[in-house]
């Protein structure tokens, strides 16, 4: 008999087997037990959860010849013609493939039929949400008053994109994704089974890439055991799926909580040189840094024990961990936009190892004098040297000074430019860009869709014969029409809608409304300065000449 992938022979065959959908596997069951099995079912939720899995062993549950209560024997003719897939009384079909109008109505024709085999007829349809309109339409009447002796089970990814009259006449189950430590226990009968030898961390390796599908799961598994010739290791886990080993990720946190800065950047040159990518790196210690997080609240209390955690753990503070996963959060974001990917994560992660924090504590090994030196040298260097918590201390004082004079420069630059923009603004200017927004979009959607996303947050706020100001909520919206590709595109499309050469500029909302706040207060304080200026000039000139030769009149 040919290989079978571990993802099919381990195919759930019963209720029982079906992992982490207690909510479903009940119900279905209870259903079965009553005689009170619905005519069609909507089985929705994400890849790999156990959807087609659980619509076969209705199938067989519903047409078993002998039953082991609500459980499918899986040795009569009935179950053992449907795991082979030779059943003619239960098909299966590929709505992606099969999702026009016609085939839907040579489907309706067959219903009317009686099994030739078994008890009931089976319709199983996976990603139905692909059926066109008429398709849909066309299935209506039959799924509401099928035969008796028919069921139907739809499966999809995509519930939303199903008609709401189609949904109506099913009963819905929606699948979760399947809990990790729930994987963890299904990779581990698994690998007993098979005779492969396994580390629990790279279980939990696994379970965690799957994003709560088994069968990703369970073919990273597969993969994995292969590469490692069935000696399943973390390291091979990482090396197969193209992540990080765990212990050298916990290593990298140490060296940052210790300010280690040398240490953590040879960690990421040696992962760079295996050809990790920035952004998987980043995705793998954030990962790291939440499970950090929570093995530092709940103190070990109801989170599987997994080597090495509560020891790195111990060391950080929690307001070290929350301050790492937003900046890290930020970089991962931004990643996208930058052309050097490698120095932006070295820079966030020296940022962190600078990063000071009276919560987190030190290791002895961060702490240790330098035992080869006398102590009368130890002396010495103390009355000469700076302490290093103060050396700390200024360094972090410093950088914050320079970067908050930075930002003020940058924020007065943008403040000139908008005044300089502002007084020769066009409102007649404006009020065409707007008039011919919808084409400009359209214009950049044809040329570039990824433009068009990014372009369709923005406003004309400011406009003048050569130049046009978008505001955009949200910075990052903003920074990527401002790429040189992005930025062109959209230049084009003025050019074309327009018919003469426009010049983009783009900023936050915020800045705009700050920049209008000023142009208010600085209209009010000139109202205001006005009399004043008159009362000055009146109380100098008594000064000079006094009273006798001065004569005052107001001007009706």
């Amino acid at each position: 008999m040919s290989y079978q992938a571990l993802y099919r022979s381990w195919r759930p065959q019963t209720f029982h087997d079906i992992m982490g959908q207690p909510h479903v596997t009940q119900t279905l069951s209870n259903a079965i037990a009553r005689g009170q099995v619905a005519h069609a079912y909507l089985f929705s939720g994400p890849r790999g959860t156990g959807k087609t899995s659980a619509a076969k062993v209705l199938a067989k549950a519903v047409n078993c010849m002998s039953p082991q209560g609500v459980e499918p024997c899986n040795a009569c003719m009935a179950c053992q013609s449907i795991n082979s897939g030779n059943s003619v009384d239960v098909e299966e079909i590929d709505a992606a493939s099969n999702r026009g109008v016609d085939e839907i109505r040579q489907l309706r024709d067959k219903v009317q039929y009686a099994p030739a085999e078994l008890k009931r007829k089976v319709y199983i349809v996976d990603e139905v949400h692909m059926l066109t309109t008429e398709a849909f339409n066309a299935l209506l009447k039959t799924l509401e008053e099928p035969p008796g002796h028919t069921l139907f089970v739809l499966a999809t990814t995509e519930p939303h994109k199903i008609p709401g009259t189609i949904v109506s006449r099913c009963q819905r189950f929606d699948f979760r994704r399947i809990a990790p430590e729930v994987i963890v226990a299904r990779l581990r009968e698994v690998c007993e089974a098979e005779a492969l030898q396994y580390e629990d961390e790279a279980l939990w390796k696994l379970a965690e890439a799957a994003d709560g599908g088994l069968r990703d799961a369970l073919g990273l598994l597969e993969q994995a055991a292969a590469f490692g010739q069935g000696v399943l290791t973390a390291e091979n886990a990482a090396h197969v799926m193209g992540g990080v080993a765990t212990s050298d990720l916990l290593a990298l946190v140490r060296h940052l909580v210790e300010q280690d800065v040398l240490q953590a950047l040879r960690k990421l040159m040696d992962w760079y040189a295996t050809g990790k990518d920035a952004q998987r790196i980043v995705h793998e210690i954030l990962q790291l840094l939440r499970d950090l997080f929570i093995v530092k609240v709940s103190r070990g209390e109801g989170v599987a024990p997994r080597p090495g955690y509560a020891e790195v753990a111990a060391i950080c503070s929690v307001e070290w961990l929350l301050t790492a996963v937003q900046k890290l959060g930020e970089t991962y974001v931004s990643l996208r936009y930058v052309d050097q990917p490698r120095l932006a994560l070295e820079a966030a992660l020296m940022g962190l190892a600078l990063q000071v924090t009276d919560g987190t504590q030190r290791s002895p090994a961060a702490e240790a004098p330098n035992r080869g030196a006398s102590a009368a040298q130890g002396r010495s260097s103390a009355s000469r040297i700076q302490p290093a918590s103060e050396r700390k201390s200024v360094a972090t004082t410093s950088q914050t000074a320079v970067r908050k004079r930075a930002s003020s420069a940058s924020a007065s630059r943008k403040m000139e430019v908008l005044r300089q923009l502002y007084e020769v603004s066009d409102e007649q200017q404006q009020e065409i860009i707007r008039r011919q927004w919808d084409a400009i979009l359209q214009f950049v959607k044809q040329r570039r869709i990824q433009t068009h996303a990014w372009l369709i947050n923005g406003e004309v706020v400011l406009a003048t014969p050569d130049t046009v100001v978008l505001a955009f909520s949200s910075p990052v919206h903003r920074n990527a029409v401002m790429k040189a590709e992005e930025r062109e595109t959209i230049e084009a499309a003025f050019r074309h809608v327009l018919g003469r050469d426009v010049q983009v500029f783009a900023l936050v909302r915020n800045d705009w409304e700050k920049f209008q706040q000023g142009l208010h207060t600085a209209e009010a304080a000139s109202e205001e300065r006005v009399p004043e200026e008159e009362s000055d000039v009146v109380e100098r000139a008594r000064q000079l000449f006094g009273d006798e030769m001065i004569e005052i009149r107001s001007e009706e």
